[in-house]
C-alpha cells in the first residue's frame, strides 16, 4: 500500500513538473530525484511531457461569434486613452498614437500623452509664450533645441521646475525645441 502511495506521488508531480506548476521548492526537489536518476520519475516525466506536447492539438477548433472581428478592430483602431480603463493600468503611447496640435499660440503646437497632465510641446524657430501662472507644478525636460525665459536658456537634457503658484516670464525659442511637460 505504501508503495503505491509513493508511485501515485511521483506520478502527480511528474505531470505538475511537466505542466511548470509545481512550487520553486517542490520542483528543485523533484529535478533532484530525477538527477539523480530515479527510473520512475524519469518515465513519469517523459510521458508527461509527451502528453503536454500533444495538449494544443486536442482542443477542438472554436469559430468565433459573428462581428468578434468587427469587434476587435473596433477596439484596435480606438486611441490609446479612450482605451484606457482605469486610472491604475499603465498605458503606452506610440509615437503616431496623438496626433499634434497648433495651440492658439503662433508657432506652438502641442501633443497629448496623458490627458493635460503630460504633453509635448514643440516651439517653432523664433516663437515664444507669453508670460503665464502655474495652477499646478510644472516640470519641464528640454527634449530638442533650447527655450529661454528671462536671460537663462535650458538646452536639450535639461530639466526646470517651476511650483504651482510660480509665475513663467516669456519663453522664446530662437532655433526651435521640443518640450517634454508634466504638470503634479
Amino acid at each position: 500500500m505504501a508503495d503505491q502511495i509513493h508511485i501515485e506521488e511521483i506520478e502527480a508531480q511528474a505531470a505538475l513538473y511537466a505542466l511548470g506548476a509545481l512550487q520553486a521548492e517542490e520542483t528543485a526537489h523533484f529535478k533532484e530525484r530525477i538527477d539523480a536518476g530515479c527510473p520512475l520519475c524519469l518515465a513519469e516525466v517523459r510521458e508527461c511531457e509527451r502528453v503536454v506536447a500533444e495538449l494544443p492539438f486536442a482542443a477542438s477548433e472554436v469559430v468565433p461569434p459573428p462581428g468578434l472581428r468587427a469587434r476587435l478592430m473596433e477596439q484596435i483602431s480606438t486611441e490609446p486613452a479612450a482605451r484606457k480603463s482605469s486610472l491604475d493600468e499603465g498605458i503606452l503611447v506610440r509615437a503616431g498614437d496623438t496626433d499634434w496640435k497648433r495651440s492658439p499660440i503662433p508657432g506652438v503646437e502641442m501633443r497629448s500623452l496623458y490627458g493635460q497632465k503630460t504633453l509635448l510641446v514643440r516651439m517653432a524657430p523664433k516663437s515664444s509664450i507669453p508670460a503665464h501662472d502655474h495652477g499646478a507644478a510644472e516640470q519641464c525636460l528640454v527634449l530638442e533645441g533650447s527655450v529661454s525665459s528671462d536671460g537663462v536658456t535650458a538646452y536639450a537634457g535639461d530639466y526646470t521646475y517651476m511650483p504651482a503658484g510660480s509665475s513663467h516670464h516669456p519663453l522664446y525659442s530662437e532655433d526651435g525645441c521640443v518640450l517634454l511637460i508634466a504638470y503634479t
